[in-house]
């Protein structure tokens, strides 16, 4: 379900990138964004955290955590 809805993101280098905005779930009481490079079928899980009263978007990486939000995600 993309949106075409562009996010800001933190990557693992704490970089600013600019992505598609595919879905959004929650897993475990914790929000993450499903989001990709416009155009592409690549996909990235990044977590939904709220700093100074703004959403922000940071890496979870490829590990345990990713793989709980991958399951949940494939389950939709």
């Amino acid at each position: 379900m993309k949106t075409n809805e562009i996010i800001t993101v933190l990557n693992e280098n704490g970089e600013k990138v600019d992505l598609e905005l595919i879905d959004a779930i929650k897993v475990d009481g914790t929000n993450y964004v499903i989001v990709g490079p416009k155009d592409s079928d690549e996909a990235y899980a990044y977590k939904s955290v709220k700093v100074d009263g703004e959403i922000e978007y940071t890496s979870i990486g490829q590990g345990a955590e990713f793989k709980k939000v991958l399951q949940k995600f494939s389950e939709k």
